[in-house]
């Protein structure tokens, strides 16, 4: 513990004002607090910086005093990703620091803070005379999930089919290093230059990227821009078998004709229907966002009809979801046809594409259905990231997995989903594991308030969350005995167990040590302490 902790907390309310500087035992215990239902330790300070001259103020100031700091974005970390590992820690809230800095539409890029929300760059760029994004534009949890948040996760979803995970779209960060030394990566590090281009000299931005926070703070990001397509269509499948399904989004995936493609499983559909997702949502989200050919906002549809206010997926053992985006109507359209005759050649049956047009449509709504079960159940989700030619048999072996554990997961009311998308060339299952157990604080805040009251008093179940987390715990062993990779790697997946040689080690080691000698920048991730 830092001794003299109010001297230093006098210090950064200079530097702050005192409104950004939280302490209170409740504030500290919120913002340390993760998705993971994993302990960990509790920050003595929490900030909320302004600009990058205030962060590398007060991170030069906390690692002095011996702290450790510890960024945080949108809180969406499920992998302890800001978890402190020691008490003597500062947390550092980058969420003020949201303003979009530099908009060049002419050499296509945007700098951005790293608080800034996936929802408010998107409906930013999204209103210009031109409108543009970035090529991936965000997770499902956009509406908080941070810029910063997912460029450390490296994450993926929205346009990942065609344009990679996250760190695919970045051409140059600032961060803040232990010291409060302030780096430039990318071409904006040319003492002439403008952030137009990623590999100045060798790729270093990409040791900042997928870092969970581990060699410094992003201050600020530039991203890639396109021009945003001016045509979006839909088309769903329903499958017999995952492996059909996941033979299905291997073909498309190689074929990269798909912005995105992402299958469920039963329970998965099953909790959709029960949530509302309704052919007749689906007509409705048309009217309010699609009306005429082109849309608001260049969304175009061509949304299949079926009968008024009947479930869609209630019969549909695996469904998948699919969404073409183009800059003319008639190559969406070859590519959607594409798509479908090879849906068909693995003996698919086309179903409403409801799902993926309210997806896209809004695709930064609430995080209750994506953070919850239908009757409040705690979501807690793992993942393997693997090549194509392995997605078949990992998707069996999840299967086989819950098929073993089922007598455990009955007795324990423990239930299961999995979600399944490619990024790239780069297939993703990620299951799910669902009980019921105390919400906490922090969920609460993230839902709606009528959910928030009716779930809140949900008791704590110590037992059976030991169960959740030791399926959920196997499940990671097993993608990893097969040789898959992770994102978002936090202080959860065994990052150094996984390495497979000393030298790789040594200069993973040498890295930090560089740039955090001390191992004062969120100790624990990537497994360096």
């Amino acid at each position: 513990m830092v001794n003299d902790i109010s001297v230093v907390i006098t210090q950064l309310a200079g530097i702050l004002g005192q409104e950004n500087v939280l302490d209170s035992e409740s504030d500290r215990k919120f913002y340390s607090t993760d998705l993971s239902y994993t302990e960990g330790k509790v920050a003595q300070v929490v900030i909320r910086p302004g600009n990058t001259e205030e962060l590398s103020a007060c991170v030069a100031l906390a690692t002095s005093a011996d702290l450790a700091i510890v960024p945080r974005g949108g809180g969406m970390s499920y992998t302890r990703g800001y978890q402190p590992e020691k008490d003597a820690s500062m947390l550092i809230d980058m969420r003020r620091m949201n303003r979009i800095l530099d908009l060049n539409t002419e050499d296509m890029y945007v700098t951005v803070e790293a608080g800034c929300t996936w929802k408010d760059l998107y409906e930013e760029l999204m209103e210009g005379d031109i409108p543009v994004r970035t090529p991936y534009f965000g997770p499902l949890s956009g509406m908080y999930a941070t810029i910063g948040g997912a460029v450390s996760q490296n994450s993926l979803f929205l346009g990942s089919g065609i344009y990679n995970t996250v760190a695919e779209s970045v051409l140059g960060l600032k961060v803040v290093l232990a010291d409060g030394t302030v780096l430039q990566t990318g071409s904006a590090a040319h003492k002439n230059g403008t952030p137009f281009w990623r590999h100045f000299g060798p790729d270093l931005t990409g040791i900042f990227t997928a870092d969970t926070g581990a060699f410094g703070v992003k201050s600020e990001i530039t991203l890639r821009l396109i021009e945003a397509p001016t045509v979006t269509l839909f088309m769903s499948f329903g499958f017999d078998t995952i492996e059909a399904m996941l033979e299905t989004q291997t073909v498309l995936a190689r074929k990269r004709i798909c912005s995105e493609c992402y299958g469920f499983d039963p329970y998965y559909n099953n909790s959709f229907e029960k949530q509302g997702f309704t052919f007749g949502e689906g007509l409705a989200v048309l009217r309010d966002v699609a009306g005429t050919e082109g849309g608001i906002k260049g969304l175009w549809t061509s949304f299949k009809v079926a009968k008024s206010g009947k479930s869609f997926l209630k019969k549909v053992k695996y469904s998948l979801h699919m969404t073409f985006d183009s800059y003319h109507k008639d190559v969406a359209h070859k590519a959607l046809e594409t798509a479908r005759e090879v849906c068909l050649d693995n003996f698919g049956n086309e179903i409403d594409n409801t799902l993926p047009t309210v997806f896209r449509a809004h695709p930064f709504g609430g995080v209750r259905t994506v953070l919850l079960g239908t009757e409040g159940e705690i979501w807690l989700p793992v993942h393997g990231f693997m090549p194509l030619s392995k997605a078949v048999e990992m998707g069996s072996a999840t299967e086989r997995y819950f098929s073993e554990n089922k007598a455990l997961m009955d007795k324990y009311n423990i239930h299961s989903s999995y979600l399944t998308c490619f990024a790239g060339t780069e297939f993703v299952i990620e299951p799910s594991i669902y009980w019921h157990d105390e919400l906490g604080d922090f969920r609460l805040s993230l839902i709606e308030e009528e959910f928030a009251e009716k779930w809140k008093n949900i008791p704590v179940d110590e037992e059976k969350r030991a169960i959740a987390l030791k399926l959920r715990d196997g499940l990671r062993d097993l993608y990893d005995e097969n040789g898959c990779c992770h994102l978002q790697l936090g202080k959860y997946y065994p990052y150094q167990e996984m390495m497979s040689n000393e030298p790789l080690k040594k200069l993973l080691a040498g890295v930090k040590k560089t740039l955090d000698p001390d191992c004062q920048v969120n100790p624990g991730s990537l497994g360096l302490r």
